[in-house]
């Protein structure tokens, strides 16, 4: 039992933080990759085994823990956002203030579940394209161009970028990512991301639509969703797409919600039967910069790669 109750608001939010990297500092890491059930044998076959956090992930998390020790730089970021959120969205105001990274896979997480998915080693030409849809601040979209780089050989590499945020696509540019308005734009791409972007989204069934038609026939999508799913629009007032992708998937099950299992086998049918065909896929956190209140934050992540179907 804590008997000790710090007085002041800077000690108390320093005692919360304490108790709160404690609690991350026993967690069970390995709980992220690891299926508690089986999937039908048609997905369940496809199922890439990361098992525990390797040493990027590891690193990554470290730095986290680093930078939120800055109580300082925490305090100005959170009066700064006290003042920013009442004309910029919360992701505007991340890019402004250059926080809030992203982590879901490393490059070697990225290289074995896209090996598995069968991307290809050679292509027709001497040139690959990325698409990244929704990018952010362009961390996870270069650790799959490390690990596509790998793969590819001397292939030389084109990175394209969508990005609703003013900030980020600044930050996107000085990347020096080619940053278009519209997936449109773009015909034949042999790798597309989408990752945590669909739940994301006014329209969900037309984005999927849109990586349909620009994927090359022997190209792969990767496609990421937070489960459990819950849709949340950052842009629009009511917050809710036009169309879910799931029909409210946490209910009617008799025990409080679908596992994470059954969710996976709903949004992986809903993906094949949107014309895509599952290649590999995977289970990881997707993980977040710290903030004043802990280290770092996570939710877990279905990441699976797609080809598209026969015509």
């Amino acid at each position: 039992m804590d008997l000790y109750r710090p007085r002041g608001t800077l000690a108390r939010v320093i005692h919360a933080k304490f108790h709160n990297d404690n609690f991350l500092e026993n967690i069970d890491t390995q709980q992220w990759y690891t299926l508690n059930g089986e999937l039908p044998h048609k997905f369940q076959s496809k199922f890439v085994a990361l098992k525990q956090p390797d040493t990027t992930t590891i690193r990554w998390l470290e730095r986290t823990k680093m930078l939120s020790s800055n109580i300082w730089m925490h305090l100005w970021h959170a009066l700064a956002r006290s003042v920013l959120q009442f004309f910029m969205t919360q992701t505007d105001i991340n890019g402004l203030l250059k926080r809030g990274s992203m982590f879901i896979l490393s490059e070697e997480q990225f290289y074995k579940l896209l090996e598995a998915g069968g991307f290809p080693t050679r292509f027709s030409t001497d040139t690959i394209t990325l698409l990244d849809i929704g990018a952010g601040d362009g961390e996870v979209s270069l650790r799959v161009a490390n690990s596509v780089a790998e793969l590819s050989g001397n292939a030389v590499l084109q990175v394209f970028a969508t990005e609703a945020s003013w900030t980020m696509r600044e930050r996107l540019k000085k990347l020096n990512f080619n940053v278009v308005t519209e997936i449109r734009e773009l015909k034949n791409v042999e790798l597309i991301l989408c990752l945590n972007v669909l739940d994301r989204c006014f329209d969900p069934f037309a984005l999927l639509q849109d990586i349909h038609t620009a994927l090359a026939p022997n190209g792969r999508a990767v496609v990421a969703l937070v489960l459990p799913y819950m849709h949340y629009v950052e842009t629009n007032t009511s917050h809710l797409p036009l169309r879910p992708l799931l029909d409210n998937p946490n209910k009617g099950n008799g025990r409080g919600g679908l596992t994470f299992e059954e969710e996976a086998t709903l949004f992986l049918e809903l993906l094949e039967n949107s014309g895509f065909r599952v290649e590999s896929w995977t289970k990881a956190p997707y993980l977040c910069e710290g903030d004043l209140r802990q280290s770092f934050y996570w939710l877990i992540d279905l990441i699976v790669v797609l080809s598209k179907k026969p015509t």
